[in-house]
């Protein structure tokens, strides 16, 4: 005969076996038949089996967590989750609890239950389809981050836009230069990037380009004029325009335009793009062609030689980097 322990321990198996079909696929060592004599070893075997088996099905971590399989036939535990966080794979590991990362242009705000993902600065995140910054980053200049230069009698302007970048602005009176100028990062190698839109009315004699000074005041420019072929222009000074020269073909620089400048092994290399990722060329020079070696800054020259028009650049994106 069975006594009490045997007997609550059989019935404490039955009971508990039943009371979840899912836990109903616990392996037992010993299989006991109707009408079998059970042997006290047996019968704790397999109701320790059972308790463990019981146990290693029950949730993993603390509370709140996401239930994952551990590899072992146990529940392991993600979390608990913070505001926002996502479990997310990785490959070969456990599953992660990670936040969203707000990629250029956009933001992503975090609550209790939610993710809200959108846009950041409304409509002044790009220019247009072909200037998105969630394609190409925008490194949006502030006024502050340069100094400017007129030539004698001209007031030319730079004002921080509320939220796409810097107006470059140059009255139309006739025959005056205006530049966006701040210290160049290496004398001897460097890169300039910028996104340029020349928003005013272009007509009669007019320049714009990127723009290299020297210690001795004098500008070496590289962009574009009038019909917009480019070109490379020299100034003694802020005043006193020394001599140019033009490239063949047009250039349609009265759309936004990304321009570069890159100064390596004694050469300027000026290119231009329409997308931000291909850039043809479009001038090449020695460095020490008609500047000195010691070089001061670098920024953006205008050249208006109109009346009555306002020649006004935006500049939505900048870079000064080394290389």
């Amino acid at each position: 005969m069975f006594g009490k322990k045997t007997l609550f321990a059989l019935l404490a198996i039955f009971c508990v076996a039943g009371a979840n079909s899912a836990r109903a696929a616990c392996t037992l060592p010993n299989t006991l038949t109707n009408g079998q004599t059970a042997d006290a070893t047996q019968v704790m075997a397999d109701f320790n089996a059972l308790v463990a088996c019981l146990n290693a099905a029950g949730p993993g971590g603390s509370g709140s967590s996401v239930q994952y399989n551990n590899g072992s036939g146990a529940f392991a535990g993600v979390g608990p989750l913070a505001d926002g966080q996502l479990v997310i794979g990785a490959t070969g590991g456990v599953p992660q609890a990670q936040n969203l990362t707000a990629g250029s242009g956009i933001t992503i705000t975090n609550g209790p239950g939610s993710v809200t993902i959108s846009s950041a600065g409304g409509s002044g995140g790009s220019v247009s389809p072909f200037y998105d910054a969630n394609v190409i980053p925008l490194t949006k200049p502030t006024a502050s981050s340069f100094t400017v230069a007129n030539s004698t009698g001209n007031t030319g302007t730079l004002t921080d836009m509320a939220s796409r970048g810097v107006v470059l602005s140059t009255p139309g009176s006739g025959n005056v230069n205006t530049t966006m100028e701040q210290p160049i990062a290496n004398s001897s190698t460097f890169t300039v990037t910028a996104l340029v839109y020349p928003v005013g009315y272009l007509t009669g004699n007019w320049f714009w380009g990127i723009c290299v000074k020297d210690t001795a005041g004098k500008y070496a420019v590289f962009g574009f004029r009038n019909q917009t072929p480019v070109s490379y222009f020299k100034f003694s000074n802020i005043n006193t325009y020394n001599s140019s020269s033009t490239s063949t073909g047009i250039v349609n620089a009265q759309n936004p335009i990304w321009v570069k400048l890159q100064a390596a092994s004694g050469t300027f290399t000026f290119s231009f793009s329409f997308d931000g990722e291909h850039f043809n060329p479009g001038w090449s020079v020695s460095m020490t062609d008609y500047l000195t070696s010691n070089l001061s800054t670098v920024g953006i020259f205008i050249l208006n030689n109109t009346t009555g028009r306002d020649i006004p650049l935006d500049v939505l994106s900048w870079t000064n980097t080394t290389p």
